[in-house]
């Protein structure tokens, strides 16, 4: 958290980069007194670069801390770069500071969002300074620890805090499925038309041609054709071997009307030129009796 601190007026912290090697930390590593508290004490890397401005006593677009540095090994010299929601990755070479005799060394890291190599680029730049001709072997002693203090100057180059945007999550990779899993044999997709079963099923329609009552036997002879006796044919074709119906007997109808000739001459001359009807015949009746 920042701390109320009383500077006199007009009073700007700028350092130079021998400065900040020379007067800051090199008496922190010493464990000397730093006149100014204007540089906080932190873990730099267990934090992303837009929360460390309020943690810092002053700046105003420029930040400084003092932080610890691990290897990213055990048995190696490698730092470990890792920090927050990202990591820092190291861009363009390594500057010593101090003339004639080198004091320290100025490194430029910037932040990536994300998880490495993958990260999204940001504004966030971050120059490390470190002190020269130091022994950085692994031991036991040691451990983890690379560096216990080291100065880091953070700042945004578009001069403003801001927080990455984040980027959507990637659609999943497309497998091919050789086989169904068990659960999905199990459920396999139902059809989405039912056919109850009670429904009587559909009527099956004759072949084209002649029908089952229309039966036509024929005589590999030479005799002609014969009809067969359940043909419901009205007409047929004469021919030689044909022989006629036998005609039936005179119905009763005519029996009956034989039967008045004898009463009047003028009805049955009537009857006899085809003349009469069957409604005559009632009125005759009639007049009868």
């Amino acid at each position: 958290m920042k701390q109320d601190l009383q500077f006199p007026a007009g009073f700007r912290f700028h350092p130079t980069d021998e400065e900040l090697v020379t007067h800051y930390l090199v008496r922190k590593c010493a464990s000397q007194p730093i006149a100014a508290p204007v540089v906080a004490e932190i873990d730099l890397y267990k934090f992303d670069p837009w929360d460390l401005p309020d943690r810092a006593p002053y700046g105003e677009n420029e930040w400084y801390f003092f932080s610890p540095r691990d290897r990213k090994y055990p048995n190696g010299s490698r730092p470990n770069r890792a920090a927050g929601s990202g990591y820092w990755k190291a861009t363009g070479a390594d500057k010593p500071i101090g003339k004639p005799r080198t004091v320290g060394i100025k490194k430029a890291l910037v932040f990536y969002a994300g998880k490495s190599p993958k990260g999204n680029k940001t504004n966030w730049i971050m120059h490390e300074y470190r002190l020269a001709d130091v022994d950085r072997s692994a031991g036991k002693k040691k451990g983890l620890r690379l560096d216990d203090w080291v100065l880091c100057r953070i700042h945004n180059k578009k001069g403003v805090i801001e927080k990455p945007r984040q980027q959507p999550l990637p659609p999943p990779p497309l497998r091919l499925l050789t086989s169904l899993p068990a659960e999905a044999e199990e459920k396999k997709l139902q059809p989405l038309l039912m056919v109850p079963s009670h429904l009587p099923s559909a009527p099956t329609l004759p072949k084209a041609g002649l029908s089952t009552h229309d039966s036509i036997y024929f005589d590999n002879s030479e005799s002609p054709p014969k009809l067969h006796p359940d043909s419901s044919c009205s007409e047929h074709a004469a021919s030689p071997g044909f022989t006629p119906e036998v005609q039936s007997e005179p119905d009763h109808w005519e029996k009956f009307c034989d039967g008045y000739n004898e009463l009047d001459p003028d009805f049955a001359q009537t009857w006899s030129l085809g003349e009469g009807s069957p409604q005559d015949i009632f009125m005759y009746l009639q007049e009868l009796f």
